[in-house]
C-alpha cells in the first residue's frame, strides 16, 4: 500500500476532511478520510448506578442517551481526557480510572480512535460543560443501564459498546458488577 498524496477538501471545528489517493498492486483508487484523531468515553460507576448525560446532538438533530466522551485535546493523555471530561460534563472526578480497552469508531472513513475507561470512587466537584452542551445528567441502575440505551430509541454506539465491554470484561474474571 503505497499514499500517492493527499488534498484537504475541508477544515472544520473539530474535523479535517481529506482526499487521499492509494496505489496498491499497480491500480489507483482514491479515498475521502475524516480527521478526527483520538476521543474518550467513561463509564461513570455510583454505587451501583451508572450516569449516563442525555445530549442535544445536531447532526442527529436529537436528544441522545449516553455516556460522558470528548475529543482528547492535543498534548493531553486519553487518561488526561477522561478525567476532564468526566469533571465538565458531569461534575464527577474518578479517584479510580481503569482502560476498558480503544477501538475504530468508524475505519471506513474516519482515524477516530475511542479510548473507553471505567471511572470510579468519584467525587462531586461541579460540572462545567462547553458553551453550546445541552446536557441533563442520568442516573441508571447498572443492571438496566443497556436496556435504557437501547430503549432510549436509536442508541448511541459509544454507550452501547462500552456498556457491553464492561459487562463483558466483568464476567470475564473481574469483580462481578451485575
Amino acid at each position: 500500500m503505497e499514499l500517492l498524496g493527499e488534498t484537504v477538501l475541508c477544515r472544520g471545528k473539530r474535523v479535517i476532511l481529506t482526499q487521499r489517493t492509494y496505489s496498491y498492486g499497480g491500480r489507483r483508487f482514491v479515498r475521502d478520510v475524516v480527521e478526527f484523531g483520538q476521543s474518550v468515553a467513561v463509564v461513570p460507576l455510583v454505587g451501583g448506578d451508572v450516569i449516563l448525560i442525555r445530549q442535544f446532538r445536531a447532526p442527529v438533530s436529537a436528544w441522545v442517551l449516553e455516556i460522558p466522551a470528548g475529543r482528547v485535546d492535543p498534548g493531553e493523555s486519553p487518561e488526561e481526557a477522561a478525567r476532564r471530561e468526566l469533571v465538565e460534563e458531569v461534575g464527577y472526578y474518578p479517584r479510580k480510572l481503569a482502560k476498558l480497552g480503544s477501538v475504530y469508531m468508524s475505519p471506513g472513513y474516519s482515524d477516530e480512535v475511542l479510548h473507553v475507561y471505567l471511572a470510579e470512587e468519584l467525587e462531586y466537584v461541579g460540572s462545567s460543560p462547553e458553551p453550546g452542551e445541552l446536557i441533563e445528567v442520568v442516573r441508571v441502575k447498572l443492571a438496566e443501564a443497556v436496556s435504557a440505551v437501547l430503549g432510549a430509541g436509536v442508541a448511541d454506539a459509544k454507550t452501547l459498546l462500552s456498556l457491553l465491554l464492561l459487562r463483558e470484561l466483568s464476567r470475564g474474571g473481574a469483580e462481578a458488577r451485575f
